[in-house]
């Protein structure tokens, strides 16, 4: 896999693959409502914040993408709608944190097809996040994560991964957090990039 295996920045004709990714395991998901919702969500925060979204290749087949916004601009940018749910309390407004973390960027999704996972696609994508120039631009990245338990398949609104992944990257708990339950990290932007998962 890894001589094929490649990283690009999402760009708008790579969005379909981004959207593929996400909902191709639902009969005629082209069609859903949501999911133009969701190409039209990626279309505008790409014109304010560019690139949102890196996406991870096997010869030309989408397996993987993490997905992020600045901090400063969730307001304005919103969360993918597939993100949001009211009534279980999954809003922007709860990631919103302070003027202090206006200059980090808020990681929103990391996902790999169920067909790519245990093969190191997470992991790569993370460091390739870390060492971009994106994230140069930036003090450090949050993130909204759980803990792996028995409930761990129904967590489909925040498909971050698990608390430890992160950890073992040199992200830190920043705050924990009810309703829903969960925590914030954080990882600080250092001069020399010492924070890659092995």
């Amino acid at each position: 896999m890894k001589e094929n295996f490649k990283i690009v920045a999402m760009d708008s004709k790579s969005v379909f693959d981004r959207l593929k990714l996400c909902w191709s395991h639902l009969d005629n998901w082209e069609s859903l409502d949501i999911v133009n919702k969701c190409r039209k969500w990626l279309e505008e925060a790409n014109l304010i914040f560019s690139p949102t979204t890196f996406i991870a290749y096997n010869d030309e087949l989408p397996i993987g993408m993490i997905e992020f916004v600045p901090l400063k601009l969730l307001s304005t940018v919103k969360l993918c709608p597939c993100r949001k749910d009211v009534e279980k309390n999954e809003v922007e407004e709860r990631y919103i944190l302070g003027k202090e973390f206006d200059n980090y960027l808020f990681i929103s999704c990391l996902l790999v097809h169920k067909d790519s996972q245990g093969k190191g696609v997470g992991k790569t994508l993370l460091n390739h996040f870390l060492s971009s120039e994106v994230f140069e631009k930036f003090e450090g990245a949050l993130v909204y994560v759980t803990e792996r338990d028995e409930t761990w398949s129904q967590h489909i609104h925040w498909p971050t991964g698990p608390k430890e992944f992160y950890v073992k990257a040199g992200f830190s708990i920043l705050r924990k957090m009810r309703d829903p339950e969960g925590y914030i990290l954080s990882c600080k932007r250092k001069s020399e990039h010492t924070y890659m998962l092995k």
